[in-house]
């Protein structure tokens, strides 16, 4: 007897299986939802088709758990117009919540682990940020960092910095900033302690919880070395 096969259309993003991968799993919302008990209930698009409106990158992982047993860590996926999708750890973990997937220790720390992944890419993208600016001969990187982007602030007489982190981390740090504004700015702090680097944060709210953090990177150059590289030194 050939084994039935069902496609999930989910937000436009097609997942072919069988409905005993989905069954498997009788607590989750789909292993109830396509139960024998609940077939005769379902309304499909053509008898094989179910529509369900949800992130359907996000459901890539959702979709792995139900065939192999364990959550994945998000990386990147490929539609088929090979438009790149970054699904986020604030978008799995909201799926995983509707779908009533079960979750342990061990998907936790992967949600850590990954975490602090991005933050050190964002670390080392401010670094290089520091290092371009001094270069070219600045002294102040100004940002305004919202829950949904990340902006640099032109002040007057500088020269224009690059934004070297990536959009699709300003969520992530946003929510890092607003748990610890400090930890960041004393790395930085420490590791530029030769050109009295500081890092200020405060925040400020536009309207009703929606919070805005302007940080300043200031930073000069060690006149006594520049003095040892010129002419003047004689």
């Amino acid at each position: 007897m050939t084994e039935e096969t069902i496609i999930l259309n989910v937000g436009g993003v097609k997942y072919e299986t069988f409905r005993s991968t989905l069954t498997a799993y009788p607590n989750t919302m789909l292993g109830t939802m396509f139960s024998e008990r609940n077939k005769m209930t379902l309304k499909s698009d053509d008898n094989k088709t179910y529509f369900i409106d949800r992130n359907g990158y996000a459901f890539y992982y959702i979709m792995e758990f139900y065939r192999t047993g364990k959550i994945l860590w998000p990386g990147e996926i490929k539609n088929q117009e090979n438009m790149r999708k970054l699904v986020t750890i604030q978008q799995l973990e909201i799926e995983i919540e509707y779908f009533q997937i079960p979750f342990d220790d061990t998907f936790l720390s992967l949600v850590h682990k990954s975490a602090a992944n991005i933050i050190d890419e964002i670390i080392l993208s401010l670094i290089q940020m520091i290092k371009i600016h001094l270069e070219n001969h600045g002294n102040l990187i100004s940002m305004l960092i919202k829950e949904s982007s990340i902006e640099l602030s032109q002040d007057q007489n500088q020269p224009k910095p690059r934004l070297l982190i990536p959009a699709s981390h300003s969520a992530l740090l946003y929510r890092f900033l607003k748990n610890d504004d400090k930890s960041i700015g004393n790395y930085l702090e420490s590791k530029f302690s030769h050109i009295n680097l500081v890092w200020s944060c405060t925040s400020y709210t536009i309207i009703k919880n929606s919070i805005t953090f302007s940080v300043k990177i200031s930073f000069d150059l060690n006149f006594g070395k520049v003095l040892d590289y010129s002419i003047l030194r004689n």
